[in-house]
């Protein structure tokens, strides 16, 4: 019998409010809790005490960025099977840990200032000047996907000359992606919101099903004289 009292709590206004709920919270909560993590600096991974690993909170200014060893485009599929034109939505680089190497994805809005921090780094490494164009982000780390980490091993072989002993050596690579956490955090915030609001109106129609709605019908209300208001019967004088 609970069962029926269940489903009479259930309506398409308390799942959608709970699936959507859900669904931020699932995408948001990993990423809220990597923001509580202490957040290591791209001059931090210099040191050879920092230990970078898969789902690291990164943020601060890099300092030095190699290359770019791949890029990324964008295109629109069409229900016909085409396809719109490509567009550039960024690149990704390499920038120098104390023993390796770790990629960070830059948007295409970041590619100018990138490209200028790539030429002044091989001007430093070649008369020591540092560089002074200025890039910061803040993401998390990720381990990069399988074609990506074939170009940027292909890079470590060909451009860096490293043998294929020693990439294997390095494990696998990681990329810094850029996340903005203030936004998780809100999304986090409307989707407890969904959840919660979801959850009050299942009580709601649950508690209908199980005891009613509490409102008495006509039938069951006590026998109560009928008062009509007094008028002046047909014919009486004004």
């Amino acid at each position: 019998m609970k069962f029926k009292y269940i489903l009479g709590g259930i309506n398409w206004g308390v799942i959608m409010l709970i699936a959507f709920g859900g669904i931020m919270l699932f995408q948001a909560i990993p990423e809220d809790i990597i923001s509580l993590k202490p957040a290591i600096s791209f001059e931090d991974m210099l040191d050879e005490e920092t230990e970078i690993k898969a789902g690291a909170h990164v943020s601060g200014k890099v300092p030095y960025v190699f290359d770019a060893f791949a890029s990324e485009e964008t295109y629109t599929r069409y229900s016909d099977g085409s396809r719109s034109g490509s567009k550039a939505s960024g690149a990704y680089y390499l920038v120098p840990t104390a023993d390796a190497f770790i990629a960070i994805k830059g948007r295409q809005a970041d590619v100018g200032v990138l490209d200028d921090l790539i030429d002044e780094t091989w001007d430093y490494l070649l008369t020591g000047e540092e560089p002074t164009s200025e890039f910061s982000m803040e993401g998390k780390t990720e381990v990069l996907e399988p074609q990506l980490a074939g170009y940027f091993q292909d890079y470590l072989r060909d451009e860096l000359e490293l043998s294929d002993s020693e990439i294997d050596a390095l494990g696998d690579p990681l990329v810094v992606r850029t996340v903005n956490f203030t936004a998780c955090w809100v999304l986090t915030a409307i989707g407890l919101v969904l959840v919660l609001l979801g959850a009050l109106l299942f009580r709601r129609g649950y508690r209908i099903a199980r005891y009613g709605s509490g409102l008495n019908c006509a039938e069951d209300l006590p026998d109560v004289p009928v008062h009509t208001p007094a008028r002046p019967f047909d014919g009486a004088d004004d």
